[in-house]
């Protein structure tokens, strides 16, 4: 009996002793990815993975089909080339690529693979990968492969590049500058590498360390950027109760022929024309991205909706609660912005003004709802057709978003607000839990004691309706399509009018292309389309190319022949024309303003009522 007991106890013990060497060797795994730009001149670089011990006789190694911040399936691999793979015995191993993304290597079992392919990296405007002689940027989701298997394992990067190179990623380094640490492959993915000729600034705040890094020459101030990037990143506190992130980094491209900006885990990367940023409005564009994207850092990197968690990069995430991921972050970047005074009252409320035009010309507001609009993301068009029968997860999510602010303001007395919502969520759903919405349902319904599933059915799964003064009359505002406060017209149907078509044209050689109609506007009536070159009106010769100043010379209701081309055939189109407000559309206060609009406009804004237009 004492035998079998001693028996059992060896067997146990070399048992554990077994499990405890797998378990260290699963600890210790990890994945060496060795970048080598060298020929940056023509947008190239070798890769090589080092992978640990492999477990089965085959391994596949995928690239994503799309990289995070971008809803869209994009053909990465397609700059792969020249894929090997090798054990470590430097014995090469048969491979075949099985689907387009997709490259299986069989014989791997007990042993350690090393593959190459030389890469493509020249989609800057895509923000995938781009290389060349002054600098690389590197999503690393359009650069490392991976398998199922080495997902969950640390990767090491190493980048060899040129010496006078600087490397900056929201990723600790290693034993270098250019080396870079990711606990695993989705920390990976989600923190792009900026490495080359760069300006480079850091900053503390809060005890949180920030960094600026710009590639590219233009007409930037960088003393006056970080001034108001010190204050935005503190008004987080507004929105979110703390930081999921000791460092963070803004990146930025100068450059030319690229704009827009993603988001990361704790970095983003904007990309500007060169000289978009001395104006006022152009710095607006900059500071309202990168509040945009700083907003990201919770909303989307912290909590996103259920069919997005975990990511999976080999096909769609489809959720319709995508216009909460974006069209929400559209809505607090101001806020942020607002409570650290980095813009003004005035400057919000013309923001705020185009955004309503842009509403009220986007006839796709009755074609579609937002929960439609965020499920088909994916395969949105932009465009003539899109902005007819659609409707954007960004400006129908903004929408959504105000209308749910001001709901929530007016039914707690102004105690509480759409920010609630959001640092509920981050509270609550934080990765890797995920939400749906019913979750969101629940949480407005405990802020405010209120059953929100009809208003949700109203506004979220049927198309918006949106008395836009009635709105802003909450707040003290008004629209206005005068010219000066002394001309404030809040009714369209009484401000002074100019005739409109509805048509939307560009420059050609022939004559001006139409490259829009909205639907149901004279044109439309008319059955002018997309593509049809007019080259006179009235019977005249169009001699400029600004077709809305040839219209001034008639008036609204008159009926106007239009000649043009299609199909290279010469055709006449008769157009009664429509009108238009001839003064931009702004929002301005009301006449008389009560002290409970005043105190609404401050919880709504973080700022006091504005006194002038």
């Amino acid at each position: 009996m004492q035998k079998n007991i001693s028996l059992a106890h060896c067997i146990a013990f070399i048992f554990i002793i077994s499990i405890s060497i797998v378990f260290t060797q699963v600890a210790n795994a990890e994945v060496l990815v060795d970048i080598n730009i060298n020929q940056s001149e023509h947008h190239l670089a070798q890769v090589t993975i080092a992978l640990p011990e492999a477990n089965s006789d085959t391994v596949v190694l995928k690239l994503p089909t799309w990289r995070t911040g971008r809803y869209e399936i994009l053909n990465l691999s397609d700059g792969v080339r020249k894929f090997s793979a090798k054990d470590n015995l430097d014995k090469a191993l048969l491979f075949r690529k099985i689907n387009k993304n997709a490259w299986e290597i069989t014989g791997t079992k007990n042993r350690k693979i090393t593959v190459s392919y030389q890469l493509y990296a020249n989609g800057l405007g895509k923000r995938t990968r781009h290389i060349d002689d002054s600098h690389a940027f590197l999503d690393n989701s359009t650069v490392v492969m991976y398998s199922d298997e080495t997902r969950p394992l640390q990767h090491t990067i190493n980048l060899d590049v040129k010496p006078s190179w600087r490397s900056v990623s929201g990723l600790p380094t290693g034993d270098n500058p250019h080396q870079f640490i990711a606990k695993n492959y989705d920390v990976l993915a989600d923190s792009p590498i900026e490495t080359g000729l760069n300006k480079f600034e850091a900053f503390t705040v809060d005890g949180r360390e920030y960094e600026l890094v710009i590639w590219g020459e233009g007409n930037y101030d960088i003393k006056k950027m970080i001034a108001d990037l010190k204050v935005m990143v503190q008004k987080s506190k507004y929105i979110w109760q703390g930081y999921p992130f000791s460092r963070y980094v803004f990146m930025v491209h100068a450059t030319s022929g690229a704009r827009g900006a993603t988001e990361h885990l704790n970095s983003t990367i904007i990309q500007r024309s060169r000289f978009k940023f001395s104006d006022r409005k152009d710095y607006l564009g900059f500071i309202l991205t990168a509040a945009h994207e700083f907003v990201h850092t919770w909303n989307v990197k912290q909590y996103r909706p259920k069919g997005l968690v975990p990511y999976n990069y080999q096909s769609e995430n489809y959720s319709n609660l995508i216009w909460l991921a974006e069209g929400s972050t559209s809505y607090l970047q101001s806020q942020l912005l607002m409570r650290g005074e980095v813009i003004t009252a005035k400057e919000f409320l013309t923001d705020l003004a185009k955004r309503i035009k842009a509403h009220q010309g986007k006839p796709g507001t009755s074609s579609q709802t937002v929960a439609e609009a965020s499920f088909d993301t994916w395969q949105s068009q932009g465009g003539d057709y899109g902005n007819n029968h659609s409707v954007n997860i960004y400006s129908e999510g903004f929408m959504v978003s105000w209308l749910l602010d001001f709901d929530i303001l007016s039914q707690t007395s102004l105690k509480r607000s759409y920010r609630d919502v959001h640092n509920a969520l981050y509270q609550q759903f934080s990765l890797p839990k995920s939400y749906d919405e019913q979750d969101v349902i629940d949480i407005l319904t405990k802020i405010t004691d209120r059953d929100y599933s009809e208003w949700w059915q109203d506004h979220v799964h049927s198309h918006l309706n949106i008395d836009f003064n009635l709105l802003l009359a909450k707040a003290g505002l008004t629209l206005s399509y005068g010219k000066d406060k002394k001309d404030n017209v809040s009714d369209i149907s009484k401000a002074k009018l100019t005739p409109w078509t509805g048509l939307k044209v560009k420059k050609s050689s022939h004559g001006l292309e139409v490259i829009a109609v909205e639907k149901d506007s004279p044109a439309w009536q008319a059955g002018i389309t997309i593509t049809d070159i007019i080259i006179a009106v009235d019977g005249l010769r169009l001699v400029s190319d600004d077709l809305k100043s040839r219209l001034k010379d008639f008036k609204v209701a008159q009926k106007v022949e239009f000649s043009l081309f299609r199909r290279d055939q010469l055709i006449n189109k008769s157009i009664t024309l429509g009108a238009e407000a001839k003064e931009k559309l702004k929002v301005v206060p009301l006449a008389k303003v009560s002290r409970k609009q005043k105190a609404f406009f401050k919880a709504w804004t973080g700022l006091d009522f504005p006194t002038k237009q």
